[in-house]
């Protein structure tokens, strides 16, 4: 008789059927004769029983040598455990397979490293991670990040926005400055996209709502727990607005929504990481920069009111007071100097030498920028200007201007970090599935000071 495989996941609806299941065994353990091992597959994991005299002799003897992380064929039947040994942790705890006949279908070499201990050091999880990424924890952060861009995708199409991909070789930077990677095109200068930030603002005068998720990059010689050379940014933009606060109200209704679809979609895997839901308030407080940098000084008598940024430990002293006085987990910190923004975020009429835009700190730590941007033709090119560039540089988004474009604005969220934060992890490399940063590309690299 043939057998078609079916999914672990799927052994709970099949209790007294014989069945096929394929997978990488996950543990071995041994209780005299009888061999329990764990089966993994893409929906999950099963104990299956081996006992020789259930067995042929070459089944017999492939169970004397399989090892975890050894790819194999078993064939069994599935029964339902004594209500003493079932497993309330995971989906089939309620069932077990015992193996008719088993097939080596891949081997292992003996793992260099306990997939389980927790105690890995960083280089060593990022040396290994072909095989870190297998414990169940890893691949739970991993499958909460695929969902994290499911929601980000299905809300904003609840909302009428476009998806659309963007390139990531572009002609001039982004944001200006030299944190860029440049590179040679066919002979020319070209650069790594620091965002989509210019095809998004076009694509409004296309869609009018329009989003996209991909990789950018920032020349940036960090060594942080918090920075990346690469990483995903979730990118949206929007045309008809009011002003910058239209922004912050649909990132606020995309973070309820995104808390619930976590809920729904990856429960054991929140679960692993003792998931502390956030507190996402109706209005999420928000406070002008120049208002942050007034209460940390009147409250701890440090005086950065002339910073044009928050620092690190400010980002954390803000967040603190929010969820002490608010109960929320996150807090909007709005306008932020004209100079040190882009030349596209769009000035307040009422206090030019401020912008309409804002970050998202959550738990201490900044997860979004955003913003009202400038849509006047003219307007930019001045910007463009007064910030030491071309306009024949950009003439290619300077069309756009020309021809139409409404009241706009947009945000860019950083994937890696907000994984990171929601899960409690303590460096963003650890949420990144391949990292890349100052000293690493897949393998370690030699630090800019040590080359020579």
């Amino acid at each position: 008789m043939k057998f078609i495989r079916i999914t672990i996941l799927e052994t709970v609806n099949k209790v007294g059927q014989e069945v096929l299941l394929k997978g990488w065994v996950n543990a071995r353990r041994n209780m005299g004769k009888i061999v329990f091992l764990d089966l993994r597959d893409f929906s999950g994991i099963a104990q299956v029983v081996g006992v020789p005299s259930q067995l042929d002799e070459v089944s017999v003897e492939q169970l004397k040598q399989v090892r975890p992380e050894w790819v194999v064929e078993i064939r069994g039947i599935v029964n339902e455990r004594g209500e003493k040994q079932k497993n309330q942790n995971i989906p089939t705890g309620s069932v077990e397979v015992l193996a008719k006949e088993i097939k080596v279908l891949a081997l292992a070499e003996p793992l260099p490293l306990d997939l389980e201990d927790e105690k890995i050091g960083l280089d060593v999880h990022l040396d290994y991670l072909p095989l870190t990424l297998r414990a169940p924890k890893w691949r739970a952060v991993f499958k909460i990040q695929g969902e994290i861009v499911e929601a980000f995708r299905s809300f904003l199409r609840s909302k009428g926005f476009t998806e659309f991909q963007c390139p990531k070789i572009v002609g001039a930077s982004t944001e200006g400055g030299a944190n860029v990677f440049a590179i040679d095109y066919f002979g020319n200068r070209a650069f790594l996209a620091q965002s989509p930030q210019f095809y998004k603002q076009i694509m409004v005068g296309v869609y009018e709502r329009v989003f996209t998720v991909g990789n950018v990059y920032r020349a940036e010689e960090h060594a942080t727990t918090r920075h990346l050379n690469e990483y995903t940014s979730l990118d949206l933009e929007m045309g008809m607005i009011q002003d910058h606060t239209d922004i912050m109200r649909l990132e606020t209704e995309w973070l309820r929504y995104l808390i619930s679809h976590l809920n729904k979609t990856a429960p054991e895997e929140l679960k692993l990481w003792n998931f502390i839901e956030p507190v996402v308030p109706e209005t999420v407080p928000s406070f002008k920069l120049k208002e942050v940098l007034q209460l940390i000084k009147e409250r701890t008598g440090v005086d950065h009111t002339n910073e044009p940024d928050l620092e690190p430990n400010e980002e954390r002293w803000i967040g603190d007071y929010v969820k002490e006085k608010f109960n929320s987990d996150f807090v909007f910190v709005t306008h932020y100097p004209t100079a040190k923004r882009p030349m596209y975020t769009y000035p307040d009429e009422a206090d030019p030498d401020y912008t309409k835009s804002f970050d998202l700190l959550f738990r201490g730590i900044e997860v979004t920028t955003g913003g009202q941007r400038v849509n006047n033709y003219e307007q930019l090119v001045n910007n463009i200007k007064k910030w030491g560039l071309n306009p024949e540089n950009f003439k290619f988004y300077l069309e756009a201007f020309q021809f139409g474009m409404p009241q706009e604005g947009g945000l860019a969220i950083g994937l890696e970090r907000l994984t990171a934060k929601l899960l409690g992890i303590d460096n963003v490399k650890l949420a990144t599935l391949f990292p890349r940063d100052l000293n690493r590309i897949d393998l370690q690299i030699s630090p800019p000071e040590y080359k020579k």
